[in-house]
């Protein structure tokens, strides 16, 4: 079932049902109001009754006339019983056939009784006479009562009926014009495909869910375009490093095969084919060692480390390195993996090392704000700044490094450890000047 109809269906039901409430709780207290109307009635024609019967000789002619006029028009249909109240018991037969025994008591305490008998409607009442006490019971039947009853429950029915019909449909437009802007925006998700991953989709500005959804959609779609980027250098990239050692190796056997050599010569053939062959291995392990990196980091527990105490452990002793360590740094903590972490940096301080040539690598531990900041500094060749953006990517080389030995496999290794453990990476260069690698911990 789509969602339309389901919206719609859960606004009329809920609706419907609400109303359907309202209307029995409506049909209750008028069914309730109409009969408690015409007890009232009876109770009255009940008094105009025993008025009628015993007050004939304490009243004038007049004020009998009155009473006999108001006998007349109120409930002429109904039907009356009189007992002699002093002649008879309280649990005599012809009032327990009306009444209940606790009804009968209560009757002789001189309250006005009412009841229900059959499909009459009765009233029972103790009138004390100076003639005597006596028992008027009236009983009648609501005819006037049960019909505006009966058209209450059928134009109840028929609202309901109408209601459930009004609902849904109100339901559905409503549906449909909410759906609507998802609809379209479903559209434009199925336009989608890898070769125009740059399509993005267009906000409603109504600042509502919607908004966020398309947002969040956005997003995901510039993280995707990233990573299937990255994944199509790193496939070229990486197609490109191995087709160089494979076309060596290649050439050099045809080359050994065209003509018969001497023994120095093959041994010379084979060196250089072991030498290509052992850097398609690292190359194999490097890509290996990428491709998996992200299970072995899951796998490998976390511990809390001491920043500066570790950083000079690891490092005190390479001369080409400056460690630029206070008193406040040793308090310095991060949650990481301590062999994973000192990959990541190893990389980055490798890099900088090789880059720098014979300069010193400074490296500086320190808070700024609530941030925890290792800033890695070298003196080298520096980054071009259309480049930066990229280096982080597998298998790229910055131009100005190529001549240097590499893959440029171990940034990428780097930026995926340390964005694990939460570690953010800025960069900062100024060519044949400096290059500044500022790893963030928040």
């Amino acid at each position: 079932m789509k969602i339309g109809h389901k919206i719609a269906l859960f606004y009329t039901t809920t609706a419907v049902s609400i109303i359907t409430v309202i209307v029995i709780i409506f049909y209750f207290f008028t069914t309730r109001y109409i009969n408690t109307l015409y007890y009232s009635y009876l109770v009255d024609k009940a008094y105009i009754t025993a008025q009628k019967h015993w007050e004939k000789d304490e009243v004038d002619e007049s004020s009998y006339q009155i009473i006999q006029k108001k006998y007349n028009e109120l409930l002429p249909l109904a039907h009356e019983i009189l007992l002699n109240a002093d002649s008879i018991s309280s649990d005599e037969d012809s009032l327990q056939l009306f009444l209940s025994a606790d009804q009968i008591q209560k009757l002789f305490t001189k309250t006005p009784i009412t009841f229900k008998h059959g499909k009459q409607l009765g009233a029972a009442l103790y009138y004390p006479d100076n003639e005597g006490n006596f028992i008027v019971i009236i009983l009648s039947e609501n005819h006037y009562g049960d019909n505006i009853i009966d058209h209450i429950l059928i134009l109840m029915i028929i609202l309901i009926f109408f209601s459930i019909i009004l609902i849904y449909l109100t339901g559905r437009i409503y549906s449909n014009r909410i759906l609507a802007p998802l609809q379209n925006l479903l559209k434009e998700l199925k336009r989608i495909r890898g070769n125009n991953l740059n399509i993005r989709l267009k906000r409603t500005d109504n600042n509502d869910e919607l908004d966020t959804l398309i947002q969040t959609l956005n997003e995901m779609l510039d993280r995707i375009d990233t990573a299937f980027k990255s994944e199509k250098a790193f496939i070229n990239n990486a197609s490109h490093e191995l087709n160089n050692p494979i076309t060596a190796i290649q050439g050099e056997c045809e080359i050994s095969l065209m003509k018969k050599r001497s023994v120095e010569e093959y041994i010379a053939a084979l060196q250089r084919i072991m030498t290509e062959s052992k850097r398609i291995s690292r190359l194999t392990q490097n890509l290996l060692s990428l491709s998996h990196q992200e299970e072995e980091m899951q796998m490998r527990p976390s511990e809390l480390i001491f920043l500066g105490y570790w950083l000079k452990e690891r490092f005190k002793n390479n001369d080409r390195i400056q460690l630029l360590l206070n008193e406040k740094c040793y308090d310095i903590t991060v949650e990481a993996n301590s062999e994973l972490l000192e990959i990541a940096l190893r990389n980055i301080i490798d890099n900088a090392c090789k880059y720098s040539g014979n300069k010193t690598v400074q490296i500086r531990l320190f808070y700024d704000s609530s941030k925890k900041i290792i800033e890695i500094t070298d003196h080298g060749i520096g980054i071009p700044q259309e480049e930066i953006n990229h280096i982080f990517q597998s298998f790229y080389r910055a131009s100005n490094a190529r001549e240097y030995p590499g893959y440029g496999i171990g940034l990428s290794l780097s930026l995926k450890i340390l964005s694990y453990y939460g570690g953010k990476v800025e960069i900062s260069s100024e060519l044949n000047k400096y290059t500044t690698f500022s790893i963030i911990f928040e």
